[in-house]
This record gives structure tokens, C-alpha cells and sequence, in this order.
């Protein structure tokens, strides 16, 4: 009989029990984006150390500057963890690169250490480092990352799994236009859950009212759908899209929308519904010129979104539009219909 072993990680440099073994302290790994934004216009500067997270008591991160690498990201904890216990750490600076850097930013493989000091490397299939991207603007000066970067790390974990399927769109390469358009609503409407937890879509006596009047109907099957259709009270899609709208600075909100915020609201709604309800004749309504940008604004809206939330980085909101909106990719309505 023939065996297949299917190797998905291989730890060069140490042996394990277990995937799950606690043995290591530290993590080192390379992002396509650090050495550009930790050196750009500055000679010599001080890299910050020691940057606590609020959100594993213990950890501390730090820029380290190898002649050899350039400059990369580690992490260190108070207590042992698995080899992949800095994951999410590791995924919420590359995303905070991602944001203030205006392009996608890769992981190079990292390197462990454990808690005797030992160096471990890991060996992975990933995807390929983006090495010649230009990256624009920093929003984000290098002396202020100990300020944001705690913050950051708490709002990133706030929209968690929202951010993620977002920051997926920038990660992901090549794909199917709709996969995106519906990544980047599916995406907005759990910014809009996280942000305004205590929305209601009406009034909570009115809503009892409702409740109490559904109660008195006779026949059980129709009591039963009703209640099944306001389990919860509840923002609509549309109106949860124009709640993210007063989140950054209107001016910002402006140029993206060239002042369509509402005609962005009602496609946005279109395109989730016929894509997520198979109902395509939703999505025929939206003049097809306007495909493309209203996948892009969205991202750059949310982009905002989250720039508004930073409050160090929210007077960065106007330099950040036109920064989001370089490359094609980051389109404004404004490249489809006149002002």
C-alpha cells in the first residue's frame, strides 16, 4: 500500500509534538511595504520597539533594520505560542500598510524563534512578493506608528471578519468582477453592523407595537413567516450605506461620490441583491459604464471609513482620496459621469 503525505508547512530547524505545541516566542517576517515606508525620505531614522497590543497583554511589536533585508516586522510575546499564533498580528499590520500605503502588502515566508533562542524557519506556499509596487503616499508617518498602531490593532479586531473579506479584494488578484462587488458590500454592511451596533430600522416602541399586533393574527403559518421577517429590528441595506456615509469627512465622501451619494446607496443595494439573490435584472438597472467604478468607490469609501475612525489619521481623509483614487483601480464616479 502507498502512502501520499500532503506537506502544507514544513518547520525547518526544530521538531514538534504537534501543530498545536507552544514553543515559540518570537516572530520575524518581511512586508513588501516596510522597507519603503520605514525609509523613505529619512536617513537613519529610528525605528519604533516595543509597541504594546492592547489586545494580547504580553506582546510587543517592533521595526527591526537588517542591512541584509531591508527592514521587517517583529513580534515578540510574553508566553510560548504555536507557530501560527502571530497570525493575527502579523495579517493587521499588513493590512494598517495596506491602508496607509494605498497599494496591496505581501508577507515574505517568516522566521520563528523559540523559546531557547533557537531560529526556525517556516516554508510555506504562499503568494509572490510584490517587490516593484510604487507606493504614492504614505499616509502614515513613521514617528507616529507608536501612536495609531494600538488603535489600529482594536479597530481591526472590531471588524473582524468584515476587514478581512474588504482587505481580501486588494490581496486577491485576478477574479470574477461579481466575487469582488459582492465581497466589498458583504463588507459594508458589516462595517456599518460593527460601527452602529445600536441601529434600529424603526423605533423600538413602534417596533413592540408590531410585534404585539403580528401576535393576534390567527392563522399560525402566517404568524410564524411575519415574525420570521422582523426577527430583528434592524437598518435596511440602504440605509445602513448612507449611515457609512457621515462617517468620514464630507468633503472626502464628496470627491469620491462626485455628489451621488445617493444614487451610490441605491446601485450598491442593486448590485448585493441580484448578485447574492440570483435576481439579475437588479443589476441590469445599473448603467453598465458605471460597473467597474462602483466596485472601487465602495473600497475607497470604506478605506475612508476606517481612516475617519484612526482619529490621528482622520485629517488625512482629502490627501488619502487622492491618494486611493491613483491608480485605476481606485476609480472615481468622476471617470464615468460628468460632474
Amino acid at each position: 500500500m502507498t502512502s501520499h503525505v500532503h506537506v502544507h508547512v514544513a518547520l525547518i530547524g526544530v521538531h514538534l509534538a504537534s501543530a498545536e505545541e507552544r514553543a515559540f516566542r518570537r516572530i520575524d517576517v518581511g512586508l513588501s511595504a516596510l522597507t519603503d515606508y520605514a525609509t523613505r525620505g529619512q536617513v537613519n531614522a529610528a525605528l519604533p520597539q516595543g509597541i504594546a497590543n492592547p489586545l494580547c497583554p504580553g506582546e510587543r511589536l517592533s521595526l527591526v533594520n537588517d542591512d541584509s533585508e531591508g527592514v521587517y516586522l517583529r513580534v515578540e510575546s510574553g508566553e510560548s505560542r504555536s507557530w501560527s499564533g502571530f497570525g493575527d498580528t502579523v495579517q493587521f499590520v499588513q493590512d494598517l500598510l495596506t491602508l496607509v500605503g494605498n497599494a496591496d502588502c505581501r508577507k515574505d515566508l517568516p522566521v520563528l524563534t523559540t523559546e531557547s533562542g533557537t531560529r526556525v524557519d517556516v516554508k510555506m506556499k504562499t503568494e509572490p512578493v510584490i517587490r516593484d509596487h510604487w507606493y504614492p503616499t504614505f499616509l502614515l508617518k513613521l514617528d507616529d506608528l507608536p501612536t495609531v498602531l494600538p488603535t489600529w490593532l482594536c479597530l481591526r479586531e472590531k471588524l473582524e471578519p468584515s476587514a478581512a473579506v474588504l482587505f481580501s479584494v486588494d490581496y486577491g488578484g485576478p477574479g470574477y468582477y461579481q466575487n469582488k462587488l459582492f465581497n466589498v458590500a458583504s463588507a459594508a454592511e458589516g462595517f456599518s453592523n460593527a460601527l452602529f451596533p445600536d441601529a434600529t430600522g424603526i423605533a423600538p416602541d413602534s417596533y413592540a407595537q408590531l410585534r404585539q399586533y403580528l401576535k393576534k393574527l390567527p392563522d399560525k403559518d402566517a404568524r410564524d413567516w411575519a415574525f420570521s421577517m422582523i426577527k430583528r429590528n434592524k437598518p435596511g441595506f440602504t440605509a445602513r450605506m448612507r449611515m457609512l456615509l457621515t462617517l468620514p469627512d464630507p468633503a472626502a465622501v464628496r470627491e469620491v461620490m462626485a455628489d451621488k451619494e445617493d444614487l451610490w446607496a441605491k446601485w450598491i443595494t442593486q448590485a448585493r441583491n441580484a448578485i447574492s439573490h440570483s435576481n439579475y435584472d437588479d443589476m441590469k438597472e445599473i448603467p453598465p459604464e458605471i460597473g467597474q467604478a462602483l466596485l472601487y468607490v465602495t473600497k475607497t469609501l470604506l478605506h475612508l471609513v476606517m481612516l475617519a475612525e484612526l482619529d490621528y489619521l482622520s485629517p488625512k481623509q482629502q490627501q488619502g482620496v487622492a491618494a486611493l483614487t491613483h491608480t485605476v483601480r481606485r476609480t472615481p464616479f468622476t471617470e464615468y459621469l460628468p460632474p
